[in-house]
């Protein structure tokens, strides 16, 4: 499979930003339907790895089991996630692709920064053919992808 539109912008949406809006993180959710937004009317596509799904899931349950959402809002929250990435498109050459340069990515960060090689990986390889940002929260994607994929794009929010 090949990148179906290679003539718009890609945004690639990492799970924290997901999880704030989704989630309505005070000051967080504003800020990414704002991003998303101008991103949208600029006519970039949005793009996420599949372990996004799985990360988004896993954030909210632990949001639910340490009381910051009810339980009524976490089921609005599994709600707005599912809403939220109904438009997202995948890999355009799917997550295999991307398994082994995520590694090389993640190599030194330890475990717990190795999704972030996948997220970094699909935005290096949409860069090849558009203009790319890969949107977070995280402080610490920035620095790893400036020394990994120097050619991508982080915005922090």
């Amino acid at each position: 499979m090949t990148d179906p539109h290679p003539e718009c912008g890609a945004v690639v949406l990492d799970a924290n930003v997901v999880v704030a809006l989704a989630s309505g993180e005070a000051g967080r959710d504003g800020a990414v339907t704002a991003e998303i937004a101008r991103y949208g009317n600029m006519g970039y596509e949005l793009f996420a790895p599949g372990v996004l799904a799985a990360e988004g899931l896993y954030v909210l349950c632990g949001k639910l089991n340490s009381g910051s959402l009810s339980p009524s809002d976490y089921a609005t929250a599994v709600a707005v996630l599912q809403r939220t990435m109904a438009p997202v498109l995948p890999p355009p050459n799917g997550d295999n692709a991307l398994i082994q340069r995520a590694e090389q990515i993640s190599s030194g960060y330890g475990c717990s920064r190795s999704a972030d090689g996948i997220y970094i990986a699909l935005a290096e390889e949409l860069a090849r053919t558009r203009p790319t940002v890969l949107l977070t929260f995280d402080r610490e994607l920035p620095k790893q992808a400036a020394k990994q994929a120097p050619s991508v794009t982080v915005q922090l929010l």
